[in-house]
């Protein structure tokens, strides 16, 4: 009775503990998996795999200085979902400026451009955990995939 009533715990454990789960997938699968909107531009054959976990591709190498942690940036951006709405914006009329490295920014955006040099343009695809997350951010839902083009404009 005792070994059977063992048994039945270990099977239930067991279905319990697998009814919920699923594969683990690493983040560069996933957004490699995701249907993306026309307007996204999304290239998935031109895209790189950055060491912290998001998709990138270079679309215009920059020639001038290279921005790295502790320096000054100003960059002009588009953000949009995957299905190609645009949530966010910064004109090279008014660009953002922030300072590399100093958790300000979403991680990947400051991982990226830390290999960036001034003048060139870069495509992110983020996933949720180097962006927003499961909270979100303004008009960007929660768990949310990020598909950004920035422009390094200049490094001070």
């Amino acid at each position: 009775m005792r070994a059977s009533l063992l048994a039945f715990t270990a099977l239930l454990l067991l279905g319990c503990a697998s009814r919920g789960a699923t594969p683990s997938v690493s983040d560069p699968e996933r957004l490699r998996r995701t249907i993306y909107g026309i307007e996204a531009e999304v290239m998935l054959e031109a895209l790189q795999e950055h060491p912290r976990g998001f998709l990138y591709r270079d679309i215009l190498e920059g020639e001038g200085g290279r921005a790295s942690i502790d320096r000054v940036v100003q960059v002009s951006y588009v953000v949009r979902l995957a299905d190609g709405r645009e949530v966010d914006r910064a004109e090279p009329s008014s660009p953002l400026r922030f300072r590399v490295g100093d958790g300000s920014m979403i991680r990947a955006l400051d991982a990226a451009v830390r290999e960036m040099r001034e003048g060139g343009v870069r495509q992110l695809v983020i996933p949720p955990r180097l962006a927003y997350g499961p909270r979100g951010r303004g008009p960007v839902p929660p768990d949310a995939i990020l598909v950004m083009v920035v422009r390094l404009q200049r490094v001070e």
